[in-house]
C-alpha cells in the first residue's frame, strides 16, 4: 500500500529591520522679534505739555489783571507748589501700580473696580468734550490770518478737516503722535519766542516791581 506523502513547500519569512535612527528630527521653529517703538523723551515732554497747557496763552491777561510783579511771582512760584508735587505723586503711583491705565488703576486699587470704572468713564467724557474744542480754538486763531475762516461753510469745513486729520494722527499710533506733538509745539511756541526776542531791547526791569 503506497502512502501518499504530501510535501508542503517550506515558506521562509525574512523580517526586515530598519536601522535605528541615530538622529532625531526636531521641528524647525522660527521666531520673529518685533521691535517695540518706545516714546522718546522729547515727544513725551511735548505730549505732557499739550496735555496740561497747549501753549503760553493767558499770560498777557494775567499781567494785565494782576500787574507785572504778581504775575512774575506767580509764574515762578506756581510750578513748585503745583507742578512739582503733582509730578512726584504721578511718578510714585506709576511705579507702585505699573500698567496702562494711570489713575484708573489707582482708583481701582484704592476704592474698588466700580470707582475705577467710573473714573475712566468720567475721564472719557471730559476728554471728548475738552478735545472737541481744540479744533475750534485752532481755527479761531487762524481766522486772524485767513479771514475767510471766520464764518460760513469754509469755517465748518476747516474745523471738520482739522478734526479728521488729528483723529487720523491718533489712529496711526503713539510714536507718530509724539512727533506731531513736537512739530505742533514748535509752531505754537515760535510766535512767542520771536516776540520775546524782539522785545529784548525794550526791557525795563524797573517796571517789573509795579503792581
Amino acid at each position: 500500500m503506497a502512502q501518499k506523502i504530501e510535501s508542503h513547500p517550506s515558506t521562509i519569512t525574512t523580517a526586515t529591520t530598519e536601522p535605528p535612527q541615530t538622529t532625531q528630527d526636531h521641528p524647525i521653529t522660527t521666531t520673529t522679534t518685533t521691535k517695540n517703538h518706545k516714546l522718546t523723551l522729547i515727544p513725551l515732554i511735548f505730549l505732557i505739555y499739550f496735555e496740561v497747557a497747549g501753549g503760553p496763552y493767558g499770560e498777557e491777561p494775567a499781567v494785565k489783571a494782576a500787574g507785572p510783579l504778581l504775575a512774575i511771582l506767580g509764574f515762578l512760584i506756581f510750578p513748585f507748589i503745583w507742578s512739582v508735587p503733582e509730578a512726584l505723586i504721578t511718578a510714585e503711583l506709576s511705579t507702585t501700580f505699573p500698567g496702562n491705565g494711570g489713575f484708573v488703576i489707582w482708583a481701582d486699587k484704592a476704592f474698588g473696580p466700580f470707582w475705577g470704572s467710573l473714573m475712566g468713564t468720567w475721564k472719557f467724557l471730559t476728554g471728548v468734550i475738552n478735545i472737541a474744542s481744540f479744533p475750534v480754538l485752532c481755527i479761531s486763531y487762524l481766522e486772524n490770518i485767513f479771514p475767510v475762516l471766520s464764518s460760513g461753510v469754509s469755517r465748518k469745513l476747516a474745523i471738520l478737516g482739522s478734526t479728521l486729520f488729528l483723529s487720523f494722527v491718533n489712529y496711526t499710533g503713539l510714536t507718530i503722535v509724539g512727533y506731531v506733538a513736537v512739530v505742533l509745539g514748535v509752531i505754537s511756541l515760535a510766535p512767542f519766542i520771536i516776540m520775546s526776542l524782539i522785545a529784548i531791547p525794550k526791557i525795563h526791569p524797573h517796571r517789573w516791581i509795579s503792581l
